[in-house]
């Protein structure tokens, strides 16, 4: 690649990173009218405006939308290709990952992979932010670093890693009518339950595994989250669902009950996913590996009981 091509397509990462000629200029150490130059030479280049006015500000064509992600990679693996002999120490590195993950998660895993990943590098932060949908974008647009999903949630061009496959288990306040007699079926459909993470969808596993034996179950409440689903069921007779890492962590905290649900419950897979750009990244690849370290630590306490 000639360094002409290569500065175009720097430039025009940043373009579509801040819709903005005077900033992307700024970012890049070019004039405004320089940018604007370069600007028309990718639009001549693309055959597409790429970014047009809409009142005070610039927006992306679609064409340009659709292209953001592999620009945007190009341009990181351009960047590190340059500067590949500048490596950085990683206890001297200062970055702040970004991670999304439902509630739980975060709560049960967070300070344990800052910890680990703290050790290697002091200088690190991470930043958890709350996965509101199944979407990847984040990953693709890169707001995200990493994320923990299942499966099903994963794009084909997303690198994953198996973290574990997790259990659910039922949770109740200390004095519930399950806590105190043996539970069958019957007897745990019979129950009003919470509903919790659910991500808008009327019914989940328990209700088709209860569907298989004739029997059905009533949603007394619906909650977006785990961690809401607990303080319910241990101020209520409500029966909540939960991670079994996450019940085990907050047992003790709230009061509860716990017991295994008696259904065929296939375990949930968890994995963690990233984008290819960030795959030989070493500050990335460290924060990976605290993150596998972290659920294989939990694993041997809790999900292997």
């Amino acid at each position: 690649m000639q360094s002409t091509d290569m500065n175009l397509l720097l430039a025009l990462d940043v373009l579509l990173r801040e819709e903005s000629v005077t900033v992307a200029g700024e970012k890049m150490g070019l004039s405004a009218p320089a940018m604007s130059r370069t600007l028309l030479r990718a639009r001549k280049l693309m055959g597409d405006p790429i970014l047009v006015r809409a009142g005070k500000r610039l927006v992306p064509t679609p064409r340009a939308l659709e292209l953001k992600g592999r620009i945007r990679a190009l341009a990181d693996e351009a960047r590190s290709i340059v500067h590949s002999r500048e490596a950085i120490s990683l206890a001297e590195m200062e970055r702040t990952f970004t991670i999304r993950a439902d509630e739980s998660t975060a709560s049960v895993f967070s300070t344990t992979i800052m910890e680990r990943l703290n050790e290697k590098a002091p200088r690190m932060r991470l930043r958890f932010l709350c996965r509101t949908d199944e979407s990847i974008e984040s990953l693709r647009e890169g707001s995200s670093d990493l994320e923990f999903v299942t499966r099903s949630m994963a794009g084909p061009e997303i690198k994953m890693q198996l973290l574990g496959r997790v259990k659910h288990v039922g949770a109740v306040r200390a004095g519930h009518v399950l806590a105190r007699e043996k539970i069958t079926a019957a007897k745990f459909a019979a129950q009003r339950h919470i509903a919790a993470g659910r991500m808008g969808k009327p019914r989940g596993p328990i209700d088709f595994a209860l569907e298989k034996l004739g029997l059905t179950r009533t949603i007394g409440l619906w909650v977006p989250s785990f961690l809401p689903a607990l303080v319910a069921a241990a101020t209520s007779d409500l029966v909540a669902s939960v991670p079994e890492y996450f019940a085990s962590s907050a047992v003790s905290l709230f009061g509860l009950h716990l017991f295994r649900i008696p259904l065929e419950l296939e375990p949930v897979t968890l994995l963690q996913a990233w984008h290819p750009r960030l795959d030989a990244d070493p500050a990335h690849r460290l924060l990976r590996e605290c993150t596998h370290q972290a659920f294989q630590e939990k694993k041997s306490r809790s999900l292997g009981r």
